[in-house]
């Protein structure tokens, strides 16, 4: 059986390569219902041209999380009325005909975010209650998609919108013709401060993580031991309250003017 020593080095990269990782992601800044501006400069997305004018753009039942007692409705962009929900983006209809219904998502609450690499909007219903997500994905035609209500999260609902206008656009080439001419540069600066943050924090991590699992595996040390040079780490804050009292002790405004007789 290999001992535990010999998977130390295994440790040690795995944990190096999770901390120096790039953790780089776009983001998309909402700049209007149903539209927002990626900040890496790639583009725009924009769900205007699937809005519906009152109504309700999409329909469908859910797929993910069957559930053949509801249909749901959306509609991206501007707010529809649907039985008892009003001025939504979303709503839950029942089945039956009864026209028990449900608002799942205000059209004023709209927030994009990030899920990964996807764009996902999400709406908050009028109560406050119920919750829809709605990941949009770039395809070469419109399919809308109801996974349902999540059950490990109720009152959470989850759609899929793929779209052409769900691509991000204004990337890529400009127009034929003419040269147009340079763009504007952009220049992206970092201060020195951020830069020693950006190096001190990772550095101090990878320090403890790796010392702890040297002195845990490859000196089979316990308790407290492991912990990489207990010894100065315990010393330090004595060492700090002397030299803050000596600094204190030294100052001229501490001294006395004259010498007493």
């Amino acid at each position: 059986m290999a001992s535990r020593k010999g998977y130390l080095p295994l440790y040690l990269s795995a944990i190096v390569v999770v901390m120096i990782r790039p953790t780089l992601s776009a983001t998309c800044f909402q700049t209007g219902p149903c539209s927002c501006d990626m900040d890496d400069g790639s583009g725009t997305i924009d769900l205007s041209a699937l809005a519906g004018s009152g109504t309700a753009a999409f329909n469908g039942e859910a797929t993910k999380w069957p559930d053949e007692n509801w249909q749901y409705s959306y509609n991206p962009c501007t707010p529809f009325d649907m039985q008892s929900c009003y001025s939504v983006a979303a709503c839950q209809v029942k089945s039956d005909g009864s026209g028990e219904s449900y608002d799942i998502g205000s059209q004023d609450t709209v927030l994009f975010s990030m899920e990964g690499n996807d764009v996902v909007i999400t709406y908050t219903a009028n109560d406050y209650q119920r919750h829809t997500i709605v990941k949009l994905v770039c395809g070469s035609s419109t399919v809308f998609t109801v996974d349902g209500e999540d059950p490990d999260a109720s009152t959470s609902f989850y759609f899929t919108l793929e779209s052409p206008e769900c691509c991000v656009k204004g990337s890529g080439p400009g127009p034929t013709g003419p040269n147009p001419g340079p763009g504007p540069t952009i220049t992206l600066s970092i201060s020195v401060g951020s830069i020693m943050c950006i190096v001190f924090f990772p550095t101090v991590c990878i320090y403890i993580v790796a010392g702890v699992l040297i002195n845990k595996f490859a000196r089979e040390r316990e308790g407290r031991d492991v912990v990489p040079h207990l010894t100065f780490w315990s010393t330090l804050p004595g060492l700090i309250k002397d030299g803050f009292l000596f600094t204190w002790a030294s100052m001229p405004c501490r001294k006395k003017g004259y010498t007493e007789i």
